[in-house]
C-alpha cells in the first residue's frame, strides 16, 4: 500500500516544530470503550439505523492512507454521511504523537457494510499534534469535543474525556498483523464516543482535543460538500 504524507506541527513543551510523517498504514478502531455500557449505548445507537452488532470489540478496520487529509474541505457523494470526533495517534518506531481527527462515515453504505462505509469517506486529521509523552501520565484527564454546524446552527454533539476509551499502548500492542514498535508509520483513529442526542448528518464539524493540565488544546474544523449527481 501506497503512503500518505502528513505534514503536521509538533506543539511540544519546550517548542514547535515540523513533523512529516509516513502513514504506511491506516486502521480505525471501533468500540474500543472501557465503560462496557457506554460501547453498548454506542452499539445502539447505531443499530437504529441498521448498523448490525460487531462480532468482536475493539474492533480493528484497515482503510487506503489516500484517506487521510488535513484540508478544510471533505467531498461526499451523499447527504447521509456524518463525523465522529476521535483521538488519532500517529505511530513510528517508539514514538508516538497525538491529535484529534474526524471518521466520516457513510451511514446508509454503512447499513450494509461497516467497512466500506468508511472506505466511502475522507478521515480528517487536524494539522497538529502533541508528543504522546507529555500527556502519557494525566491521558484520562484530556478531554474530546465535537461541535457540529447545521442550517446555521452549532450545537456540542460529543463530549468525553479520554478515559472513556482504551488506553492508546493497548490499543497499539493488539493491532492485528503490525510488530510492536511498528517500523512503518501508523495512523491509529482509536475510537469515538457517545454523541448526547443521536446522530446528525452535519454540514461541518468542529474538533477539540483539550489538556486542562497542560492547559493546551488542539482545535480543528472542516466543512462537509455534497457533490452533485446527475445520473
Amino acid at each position: 500500500m501506497a503512503s500518505k504524507s502528513l505534514v503536521l506541527t509538533v506543539n511540544a513543551k519546550d517548542g514547535s516544530h515540523q513533523l512529516t510523517f509516513e502513514a504506511g498504514r491506516l486502521v480505525c478502531c471501533g468500540w474500543a470503550g472501557r465503560d462496557q455500557a457506554a460501547v453498548e449505548a454506542h452499539i445502539d445507537e447505531l443499530a437504529r439505523i441498521g448498523v448490525p452488532r460487531p462480532t468482536r470489540v475493539p474492533t480493528y478496520m484497515n482503510f487506503s492512507t489516500y484517506l487521510l487529509t488535513t484540508e478544510s474541505e471533505m467531498t461526499v457523494v451523499s447527504d447521509k454521511s456524518s463525523g465522529e470526533v476521535e483521538c488519532v495517534l500517529l505511530c513510528r518506531g517508539d514514538k508516538i504523537w497525538v491529535t484529534v481527527g474526524s471518521d466520516q462515515t457513510d451511514r446508509d453504505i454503512e447499513t450494509k457494510s461497516i467497512p466500506a462505509s468508511k472506505q466511502m469517506c475522507a478521515k480528517f486529521v487536524a494539522d497538529a499534534c502533541w508528543p504522546y509523552d507529555e500527556a502519557a501520565d494525566h491521558w484520562d484527564r484530556l478531554m474530546l469535543r465535537c461541535w457540529v454546524g447545521r442550517n446555521g446552527t452549532r450545537t456540542l454533539y460529543q463530549e468525553a474525556p479520554l478515559a472513556s476509551n482504551l488506553p492508546p499502548v493497548e490499543l497499539i500492542r493488539n493491532l492485528p498483523d503490525v510488530t510492536f514498535p511498528p517500523r512503518d508509520g501508523v495512523v491509529l483513529f482509536s475510537g469515538t464516543v457517545a454523541t448526547r442526542s443521536g446522530l446528525v448528518f452535519g454540514e461541518a464539524y468542529e474538533l477539540e482535543l483539550e489538556d486542562p493540565v497542560l492547559n493546551r488544546r488542539i482545535s480543528a474544523s472542516y466543512r462537509v460538500r455534497v457533490l452533485p449527481q446527475h445520473l
